[in-house]
C-alpha cells in the first residue's frame, strides 16, 4: 500500500471522529505486515483525560484484533489541519511500546495535512529520541 492510500484512509476515518469540544477531527490508519489496514479516530470526552487520540484507538485495536501481526506504518491526518498532524507525546509513547513489542522493528509514521499532499515521514524512534528505558 502506498502512503497516499494510507493517508486517504486516515482522512476518511477522521470524518466520523467524535470531537465536539475541540472541533479537531483526527484519523489514523495502521498498516499491518500482511497488508491489513486498521483505522481509528479521536474520541473526545467532556472529562478530557478520558478521551482517546486517533493513533491510540487504531494501534490498540490493531494489537487487540491482530496480536501476532507487526505494525509497518501509521498514517495520521486531519481534515481540519493545514499542516501535517504529529502525534502527541502520549501517542508517541504508545507507538514506542508497539515498537518494543515488535522486538525493535520500527514503525513508519506518516503525518499529513487535510489535503494529504503536505506530508512528513519519520520513524517512532525519531519522534521520541532518548526514550525512557528500564531493565
Amino acid at each position: 500500500m502506498e502512503d497516499k492510500d494510507l493517508i486517504a484512509k486516515a482522512l476518511e476515518a477522521a470524518e466520523t471522529a467524535w470531537a465536539p469540544y475541540s472541533g479537531f477531527r483526527v484519523g489514523a490508519a495502521v498498516l499491518l505486515e500482511d497488508g491489513t489496514v486498521v483505522c481509528g479516530n479521536n474520541q473526545e470526552n467532556r472529562a478530557y483525560p478520558l478521551g482517546s487520540c486517533a493513533e491510540r484507538v487504531a494501534v490498540n485495536y490493531a494489537r487487540a484484533a491482530y496480536p501476532t501481526l507487526k505494525i509497518k506504518a501509521i498514517a495520521i491526518a486531519s481534515p481540519d489541519s493545514e499542516v501535517p498532524v504529529s502525534p502527541c507525546g502520549g501517542c508517541r509513547e504508545v507507538l514506542l511500546e508497539a515498537v518494543r513489542a515488535q522486538r525493535g522493528r520500527d514503525i513508519r509514521v506518516i503525518m499529513a495535512d487535510r489535503t494529504g499532499m503536505n506530508v512528513r515521514v519519520a520513524t517512532v524512534e525519531e519522534l521520541l529520541p532518548f526514550a525512557f528505558e528500564f531493565k
